[in-house]
């Protein structure tokens, strides 16, 4: 029974460590393409206040034209 539960948490940490590279890598890719994005002036924001008061952000990104 030891076994199964030893197994188990080497299956557990593999898998958390696999998702924690994965998701900075594809942290970092997504703040590339926005940087991107910007720079060619295919992303816009501005900030606005919210009705609870809190400063919020709009987001819109231009259809993909080739």
């Amino acid at each position: 029974m030891d076994d199964i539960l030893i197994i188990n948490l080497v299956w557990l940490a593999v898998g958390a460590i696999a998702i924690y590279f994965i998701d900075k890598r594809s942290y970092n890719e997504g703040l590339v393409d926005a940087i991107v994005m910007h720079s060619r002036g295919k992303l816009t924001y501005f900030f606005f206040e919210g009705d609870d008061g809190v400063e919020m952000i709009e987001i819109k990104v231009a259809k993909y034209e080739d």
